[in-house]
């Protein structure tokens, strides 16, 4: 079993002559954005995803057990959001799935693959909160344990993202309490964000429902049409679920919130939400505190502190 090399991927004949080795056929072939942990390409109708690595791949089979088992359940709450997968493995192995219609909603703007959450109309991004926070609200609802949901093994977590820092061994709030204190000029103290019962309950969670995990029609009143990758989704506290969307637009992640708690039956507190990501951010500033500051931890931080 191979992986892709950095060159390989770049050379869009060699990739497509290996899709169409196992019977794959298509009269478009592209390079799609995004991919942290694995590189996508539209087939025609279809998103073939390539993983960087080993443990990557073995990510994307738990991925797409863990997709066979909720996909029932999902499909009566939010009919027609995710997709299922099937598994190539070939010599070098592949994901197929097939392409939702729309685009990513990242922060590079309009383009022909992309769209920024500032192009989207107030209507059209109040409708987007309500859609994913009747998404979380459907998959936080299904009752994992009688399920089939494949456990992590301990080399996958490392490929898999972690947003509650204070998990992690090398934490310290009260260094990460400093530095926020530092790059705020004062106005953000961690101190006064505190959280509630509801917000240790655990669930399954997608985990990673940022901008390029979802698929946007910009032009529709109703604008979420799909959600991808479910590769980091694991049972976790619920209020993790809502940090990626800070990584869009804090709006965002505070709609879905209000919104959230009116349809479940253990709203979580927003000091909790808030505070995990300021913590995520700050605990990122401090292990770069010596040298250049992270310009994307930065425009993170910014908005907090806009009026």
């Amino acid at each position: 079993m191979k992986f892709l090399t950095r060159e390989e991927i770049a050379d869009l004949d060699f990739v497509r002559q290996i899709v169409t080795n196992t019977g794959i056929m298509a009269h478009s072939f592209e390079r799609l954005p995004g991919g942290t942990r694995s590189m996508a390409f539209a087939a025609d109708n279809l998103v073939i995803r390539f993983p960087k690595a080993e443990v990557i791949w073995r990510t994307m089979q738990r991925e797409k057990k863990v997709i066979d088992a909720i996909l029932p359940y999902l499909q009566s709450k939010v009919p027609d959001k995710v997709h299922k997968i099937e598994l190539i493995e070939e010599e070098y192995p592949f994901s197929v799935s097939k392409r939702f219609s729309g685009k990513i909603c990242d922060n590079r703007g309009d383009g022909e693959l992309t769209t920024g959450y500032d192009c989207l109309s107030l209507k059209q991004q109040e409708n987007l909160a309500r859609q994913i926070a009747k998404f979380f609200a459907a998959i936080h609802s299904i009752d994992y344990e009688t399920l089939d949901i494949p456990s992590v093994e301990n080399d996958m977590v490392a490929a898999m993202e972690s947003w509650n820092v204070r998990a992690r061994p090398d934490f310290d709030e009260e260094k990460v309490r400093a530095v926020l204190l530092q790059f705020s000029a004062g106005r953000i103290d961690l101190d006064i964000y505190k959280g509630t019962e509801n917000d240790e309950i655990k669930a399954l969670c997608h985990n990673d429902l940022s901008g390029s995990n979802m698929l946007i029609e910009p032009e529709e009143y109703n604008v979420l049409n799909g959600v991808i990758d479910f590769g980091n989704a694991r049972v976790v506290s619920v209020a993790e679920e809502f940090f990626p969307l800070y990584k869009i637009s804090r709006k965002l992640a505070l709609d879905t919130l209000s919104i959230y708690n009116k349809i479940v039956m253990y709203p979580l507190s927003l000091g909790q939400i808030e505070g995990m990501a300021l913590r995520y951010i700050a605990y990122g500033l401090s292990r770069c505190v010596d040298i250049a500051p992270n310009t994307y931890l930065l425009r993170l931080l910014h908005m907090f502190l806009e009026k």
